[in-house]
């Protein structure tokens, strides 16, 4: 086939240029990228985050709208303008400020307002292998569920064999693992 420049107007979307802020500010409300179980509750620290955010920049806490995202997409959702703010405990990597893997781009991000560091929950013996990085006799049936896209996948498959770790798409899938 042969492509004929035009002047008429592109059917492709466009890219809206302004600023967030202003977006948001015309829109009225705040889009917020929360889990699915903080969105349900309508409750909680993330929630509680993002009425903040509405209370500063549109003088309303109620001024916000959750958006479900997971570990995999909330990147790609920031990108693509369809959540204005991601709240769901993001670590804040240079790699993730500079060019961010799942888009290729770079994201600011708030200064740090809650510190946490890699921590392993379940049967004891098994917390205890997780912390020595133990894989062998009592450790050898060691099973570590990860959330995928995340610095704690990016850990343990750092640190462990791939046998030893299942990766899950969301807090509720990783939770179901557990109990399986």
């Amino acid at each position: 086939p042969t492509y004929v420049p035009s002047a008429a107007p592109s059917s492709s979307p466009s890219f809206d240029q302004r600023p967030t802020l202003e977006i948001v500010r015309t829109r009225g409300h705040v889009r917020c990228g929360l889990s699915e179980s903080a969105i349900e509750s309508g409750e909680g620290f993330y929630v509680d985050l993002c009425r903040s955010a509405a209370a500063v920049l549109l003088g309303n806490p109620d001024s916000f709208v959750g958006v479900p995202v997971i570990a995999a997409d909330r990147f790609p959702l920031l990108d693509d303008r369809a959540i204005d703010l991601s709240l769901s405990g993001d670590t804040h990597t240079m790699e993730r400020e500079i060019k961010e893997r799942t888009t290729g781009v770079g994201f600011t991000f708030s200064s740090p307002f809650y510190y946490d560091g890699m921590a392993y929950f379940g049967n004891q013996t098994f917390v205890t292998c997780a912390e020595e990085q133990k894989r062998y006799l009592e450790c050898s049936s060691l099973l570590i569920c990860v959330s995928e896209a995340s610095t704690g996948l990016d850990f343990v498959q750092s640190s462990f064999p791939p046998e030893f770790s299942v990766v899950g798409s969301s807090t509720k899938g990783i939770i179901e693992m557990l109990f399986k």
